[in-house]
This record gives C-alpha cells, sequence and structure tokens, in this order.
C-alpha cells in the first residue's frame, strides 16, 4: 500500500506538472525546446497497461506531457513517466521500461523516465538499474538529494510552492531539516486545499521530533485541522513508522493498527482541547492507552457534544 509520503511526492507533479520538465533542465542539463500546455495523461494511460500475473493491473506513478510551443514536423512534444521508488524492487528493473515503451507509443512523444528514491539505499540502487542492461541505458534519471536543488529563496518558495516541498522531503529524508520549515511556513500560507495536505508531506518525511518541533507551533484548530486529514488520508492505513519493519505482513499490520490508533487518539485530545474540557491525568491514561480504533472514533464522536471530559467514555 503506498504511503503518505509516497502518494504526497506523486501528487507534487500532479499539481505542477510543469515541474518535472523544468528538473530535466536544471538538475540534468537535457535541452528541451520552449514547452507549453503540460498536461498529466496517467488516466487516459492506465486502460492501455497490461495485467501482470494474479497481481492485478500495472500501474505508473505519473505520465506528463507537454507541447512544443513552435510544433514540428517530425516531433509532437515531451513526455515524462514519474515513479517515486519507496524500497527495492527487482521487477521495477523490468517494468521501467514497459512504462517507458507504452507511453513512447501512445503518445508518439520522445519520453523521459524520472525516478524519485525515498532513501539513499533506493537511490544507489536505482542509479545502477540503466547499467544493468545490455547495452547500458542512459535515459533513465534519479532524483534525490545529492541533485535536487535547496529551495531556500523564500520568494521563489511561495511561487513554486510544489518545488519546495519536494526540495524538503528529499533533504528531510536524509537529514537536512533546514528547508523542511521553509516549506512548513510556505504551506502553511496557502489558502487552498494543498495548505494541510503539503503539511501532512513535510509531515511524514521528517523524524518525531521535527514533527513535534513544527506541530507545536499550531493553534488547536489548525492542529485539529490537521489531524482529521491525516485521520482520512492513505496515511492513516500506513502507519507514521512504515508498517514496523521491511517486507513483513504482519508488522505492516502492526504498524498499520498503530498509526491509526496514535491519530484516533491526537484527535480526541484536539476536540477536548478546542471545547476547553479539561483532561485528567486518569482520563488522559485511558485514551493513550486505548488500542481499540472503532472505541477512539466514538470518544472522538461524543467529545464534539460532551460537557464534561468522563462522559465521552459512558
Amino acid at each position: 500500500m503506498p504511503s503518505t509520503l509516497h502518494q504526497g511526492v506523486v501528487s507534487l507533479f500532479r499539481d505542477d506538472p510543469r515541474l518535472a520538465f523544468d528538473l530535466l533542465r536544471s538538475v540534468f542539463g537535457i535541452e528541451l525546446p520552449p514547452l507549453t500546455q503540460y498536461m498529466d495523461r496517467k488516466g487516459e494511460l492506465d486502460r492501455h497497461l497490461p495485467l501482470i500475473g494474479d497481481t492485478g493491473e500495472l500501474r505508473m506513478d505519473l505520465a506528463l506531457s507537454a507541447e512544443l510551443e513552435q510544433p514540428e514536423r517530425r516531433r509532437a512534444g515531451i513526455a515524462v513517466i514519474v515513479e517515486v521508488q519507496k524500497r527495492i524492487n527487482s521487477t521495477k528493473r523490468w517494468r521501467l521500461w514497459v512504462y517507458w515503451a507504452l507511453l513512447a507509443e501512445q503518445l508518439k512523444r520522445n519520453t523521459a523516465v524520472l525516478v524519485v528514491p525515498l532513501s539513499k539505499s533506493v537511490a544507489r540502487w536505482s542509479r545502477g538499474l540503466g547499467r544493468l542492461e545490455i547495452p547500458m541505458r542512459e535515459g533513465l534519471l534519479v532524483l534525490d538529494h545529492e541533485n535536487m536543488p535547496r529551495i531556500t529563496d523564500l520568494e521563489l518558495a511561495r511561487l513554486r510552492p510544489a518545488l519546495v516541498v519536494l526540495s524538503a522531503v528529499l533533504h528531510a529524508i536524509n537529514g537536512d531539516y533546514e528547508i523542511a520549515q521553509i516549506a512548513w511556513d510556505v504551506a502553511r500560507e496557502l489558502a487552498d486545499e494543498r495548505r494541510w495536505r503539503y503539511a501532512a508531506i513535510i509531515l511524514s518525511a521528517v523524524p518525531q521530533h521535527e514533527r513535534d518541533r513544527m506541530i507545536g507551533d499550531l493553534t488547536m484548530e489548525e492542529r485539529h485541522e490537521l489531524t482529521e486529514l491525516e485521520l482520512n488520508s492513505i496515511a492513516y492505513h500506513d502507519g507514521r513508522d512504515d508498517g514496523k519493519r521491511e517486507g513483513k505482513l504482519e508488522g505492516k499490520l502492526e504498524g498499520m493498527l498503530e498509526g491509526k490508533r496514535e491519530v484516533l487518539a491526537e484527535l480526541v485530545f484536539t476536540i477536548l482541547e478546542l471545547r476547553e474540557l479539561p483532561v485528567d491525568a486518569a482520563s488522559r491514561a485511558k485514551i493513550q492507552a486505548c488500542s481499540d480504533p472503532d472505541l477512539l472514533q466514538r470518544w472522538a464522536a461524543r467529545a464534539k457534544q460532551a460537557r464534561e471530559t468522563a462522559s465521552i467514555f459512558d
């Protein structure tokens, strides 16, 4: 199951389709002609993708295209596949080129493959993929903390919020939190639905102590909004620690339940504080100790109407 971090990074490119093409120029030094009409093409391409054995449908993360400002007879435009990779996946070595072939054929465009790894080990693995082919393929582009620009200019960050959040994520997962704070401040200035969605993406990339510090800057109403968003997002199912340990189903399920429980308990406390209902030590301990997500949901619903904290447990 995709995580908040994985889906969040994909959404940044979807929100700002020009971003991938700008990175091809600025990071990888690829000379592109003037482009226009940046589009997300994944939806229309999904129906052309094959089924793989018993696992169901094969899906790329994102397919983008752009048209030439000055159309040429021999070239219609440019396409980019964006694949965000959280773990090493041996089958992805083959699937990336399936994605590439399908997109190039369907759109009849020169096509690049942009891989965005979410850890150092996955970055090393990604950089070696092209060298495994005979002959070597040079078309695989890897974007990570080593080549992603550190966006510290506040004016640029406000102009391109998806860019600064992407920069924050790729550097934060490698221990550099300066840009995360800049992105956090910019996200909180947004007046649309991206505000808390971007905030949640940033929080999913930083360790707990940074998360606590950032959330500490929020008002109680803002914490409530953020908690509600996290509760209804895929983070709720993912478990913020990514399911305990790699690849083990039991650990993943435990992590999912723990992530769900933590978010719900935080929601109960937030509602009680917003309604200025005091929480004594016994009530706090009872909420923190509860391991039943359904019961925590009932307590959260009751807290919205309760006149005293003790009544939510009745």
